[in-house]
């Protein structure tokens, strides 16, 4: 009896190592407005909900007033904007492919496994980076912070997904 299975991947820091190009991003941004820059290393602790999110955890993490000074909505989004802008544009100047993705990409399809990617970066630049890495072929359906209504932690984000991909979320 065959078994047929679904895998879902986060992208940052799961198949690629994109923290040297969101740091890239991150300090243009920060340096523009005045703010301090971060090391690859604080930049990792930030990643996860996104470039707002990002931007806001970094000046957060500065201090409490500096985060709450940025209360000019039109500020923010423009932050936020420049910084997908400037990663877009950078965005496999240093990115890697972490070690073994590859080899286990090329088993999970050899064996049939269905594989998507459930990621809080925008769909067209997690495309983009999975193109220009090279692996997006491997992949059936690539779900980004803007594909639903909902992402990531909202576990709808993954389930809509694997409904789409007609697996079984207990496979």
């Amino acid at each position: 009896m065959t078994h047929s299975y679904t895998i879902l991947f986060d992208l940052d820091g799961t198949l690629v190592d994109t923290a040297p190009d969101l740091m890239n991003a991150h300090n243009y941004v920060m340096r523009k407005y005045g703010y301090k820059t971060k090391s690859t290393e604080q930049i990792r602790k930030l990643v996860g909900k996104g470039a707002t999110a990002l931007i806001g955890r970094s000046i957060w993490g500065q201090a409490k007033k500096e985060f709450h000074s940025v209360d000019d909505l039109e500020i923010k989004e423009k932050m936020s904007k420049e910084f997908i802008n400037y990663y877009g544009e950078n965005i496999i100047n240093e990115s890697k492919l972490i070690e073994g993705v590859l080899d286990f990409l090329k088993w999970c399809k050899k064996n049939k496994i269905s594989m998507a990617v459930c990621t809080n970066k925008q769909e067209h630049l997690a495309i983009d980076l999975l193109k220009k890495i090279g692996i997006y072929d491997y992949f059936e359906y690539v779900a980004g912070s803007n594909t639903f209504d909902y992402c990531k932690p909202d576990p709808r984000h993954l389930t809509s997904v694997i409904e789409i991909l007609n697996g079984n979320t207990k496979k």
